[in-house]
C-alpha cells in the first residue's frame, strides 16, 4: 500500500518498516537499493517458504 503526501510516499506492508522516499525526480540511487533490498529479501523469504 501507498500513501502520497505532497512530496513523499511511504510504502507500507504488515509486518515490515515503512519506506518513505521523495517523488520529485530523479530518484537518488539510495532509494533505489533500499526498494531493490526490500523486494530481494522478500523474494529469498518466499524461496525458503
Amino acid at each position: 500500500m501507498a500513501i502520497k503526501r505532497s512530496s513523499h510516499c511511504t510504502f507500507h506492508k504488515s509486518g515490515c518498516m515503512p519506506i518513505t522516499i521523495p517523488t520529485h525526480e530523479p530518484i537518488k540511487t539510495v532509494y533505489v537499493l533500499m526498494v531493490k533490498e526490500v523486494i530481494e529479501s522478500e523474494a529469498n523469504n518466499g524461496e525458503n517458504a
